[in-house]
Parts: structure tokens; sequence; C-alpha cells
């Protein structure tokens, strides 16, 4: 027996509710691919911070270790810039 090819029209109801998901479903892929691409921004801009921070902190010890070698031992008022002997 042969198969018998029937076509048949949505209504315009059930055709603008397939259209309504399917323009739903390709802004939520937009969306998600903005947020991807501001994740990976943010994560170069983390990194970038983060080398940053250490080169700092190496500055930070480097002066440190010339001022204990200058002065000695001892604390420093950033206020009025005295130093301390301990």
């Amino acid at each position: 027996m042969e198969k018998e090819n029937k076509t048949q029209v949505l209504t315009k109801e059930e055709l603008e509710n397939l259209s309504s998901f399917q323009q739903q479903q390709n802004d939520l892929i937009y969306g998600l691919g903005q947020v991807e691409y501001q994740l990976t921004y943010f994560t170069k801009q983390k990194n970038l911070i983060q080398q940053q921070l250490e080169a700092l902190e190496s500055n930070q010890t480097t002066t440190a270790q010339e001022i204990e070698k200058k002065y000695g031992q001892g604390t420093i008022n950033l206020e009025s810039g005295e130093f301390i002997k301990n």
C-alpha cells in the first residue's frame, strides 16, 4: 500500500509561536556569545592585572631590601617619612 502525502498548513497562531521560539533561541544564543566574549576579555584583563600585581610586589620587596640595607631593620612612618630603628 502506497503512503499518501498530505500537506497541511499550520495556523497563523502556530506559525507565530514557532517563529517566536526561533527568535528567542537566536536571541539567547547571541546573548550567550556576548557573555562568552566578555568572559574572554575579563580573563585577559584579570591576567594582566595579576602580572602587574606580581611586578608591584617584586618592586616592593626590592625597595624594602634596599631600605633595610641602607637603614637597617625598622619601621617607616609613611605620613612623616621617618624611619624608626628596631
